[in-house]
C-alpha cells in the first residue's frame, strides 16, 4: 500500500552518503570504485543509525571471489548482488557459515529481471529483493508488476543510465605512460575523466577494483511520472542513484522524491524540477505520456 513507500538512495561518494544519512532514507548503498573507501561509509552509516548495503561490482571475473569476503568482512546489513556469481557466492557462503552475520541480499537490475517467473526464481533461491531491469518499458514494467510479489520488488526512479562498460581503462590510456594497474601510478584514484560527446554533453567514466570502465549517461532520468501506478501496484521500494552529484543536489533529489512518494507533488513536478529526462529504464517504448 501507500503508506509504505520508501525511499533508499544509491551513492557513490563519501558526500553524498553523509548527506543521505541526514534525509529519511533508511537504506543507503555505496558504490564505490575501491573498497578501501567503503569503511568510511559504513562508519558513516552507523553514526547515522542507518543501514548500509554495499554495491559488488557488475562484472565478475574468475579468481575474484577475495572481494565478495572483504564485503562480508565490513559487516554490512545488506549486499547489493549485481551478476549471478555474485548470487550464487554469497547463498553458499552465508549458508555454509550460519554462525556469521547474515546481511540480506538485494539483487541489482543486471541480474536482467525482466519477467515474473525471474522474479519468483531470485526470490526462492534466496534474494530479499529484487530490481526489475532496466531493459523494460512502462507497460512492460507494469505486466511484470501484475504478476510478482511487488512488495519485494525495488524500482530504480532516478540514476545516471550506465550505457557500457568496458575493460579498456580510459585512466590508464590517457594519464599513464603505464600499460596496466601494476605501472599506471592509478590515477583513477586521483583523477576524475569523462567522454565529450559531439552536442558537448560530458559523460562520467568511473572504475571499478577490476580496472574496467563504466559510461555512464550525463544527463540524469526519472521515472517519477509512473510513481502513483507502481505504488498503486504495492511497490514499497524506490531507488535514487547518485553519479557526480553534490551534497546539497542528493538532498534535494531525495526530498523531491519523498514529497511525491507522500502524494504531495507530481511526479511531473519531479523531473521537471529537476531538469531530468523522463524515462524509465532504457527504452521509453511505445506508450509515452
Amino acid at each position: 500500500g501507500k503508506a509504505q513507500a520508501r525511499l533508499t538512495a544509491l551513492c557513490r561518494s563519501l558526500p553524498q552518503v553523509e548527506a543521505a544519512v541526514e534525509t529519511n532514507v533508511d537504506l543507503i548503498y555505496a558504490d564505490f570504485e575501491f573498497i578501501k573507501q567503503f569503511p568510511a561509509a559504513v562508519e558513516a552509516c552507523r553514526r547515522a543509525g542507518k543501514r548500509i548495503a554495499l554495491a559488488t561490482p557488475r562484472i565478475h571475473m574468475p579468481g575474484e571471489t577475495g572481494y565478495f569476503k572483504n564485503i562480508l568482512n565490513l559487516g554490512p546489513d545488506a549486499v547489493l548482488v549485481r551478476n549471478t556469481g555474485a548470487v550464487y557466492w554469497f547463498m553458499r557462503y552465508l549458508a555454509e557459515h550460519p554462525n556469521e552475520p547474515q546481511p540480506e541480499l538485494i539483487g541489482d537490475f543486471s541480474l536482467n529481471v525482466a519477467n515474473h517467473k525471474a522474479v519468483s526464481l531470485f526470490l526462492d533461491a534466496g534474494l530479499s529483493r529484487v530490481t526489475p531491469s532496466y531493459d523494460l518499458n512502462i507497460q512492460q514494467m507494469v505486466d511484470l508488476l501484475r504478476r510478482s510479489e511487488t512488495s519485494r520488488l525495488e524500482i530504480v526512479i532516478h540514476q545516471h543510465m550506465p550505457m557500457f562498460h568496458t575493460e579498456h581503462c580510459v585512466y590508464c590510456t590517457f594519464m599513464s605512460p603505464g600499460t596496466d594497474y601494476t605501472n599506471c601510478g592509478r590515477p583513477c584514484e586521483e583523477h576524475r575523466a569523462s567522454l565529450k560527446d559531439r552536442v558537448g554533453f560530458s559523460h562520467p567514466v568511473r572504475v571499478d577494483e577490476g580496472c574496467r570502465n563504466t559510461v555512464y549517461n550525463a544527463i540524469d532520468q526519472s521515472g517519477a511520472e509512473y510513481l502513483a501506478n507502481f505504488m498503486e501496484l504495492g511497490v514499497g521500494r524506490y531507488r535514487a542513484e547518485f553519479l557526480e552529484e553534490t551534497p546539497e543536489k542528493v538532498r534535494e533529489v531525495i526530498g523531491l522524491y519523498e514529497r511525491a512518494l507522500r502524494g504531495e507533488i507530481t511526479g511531473t513536478t519531479v523531473w521537471k524540477t529537476l531538469k531530468s529526462t523522463n524515462q524509465l529504464g532504457v527504452t521509453r517504448g511505445q506508450l509515452v505520456k
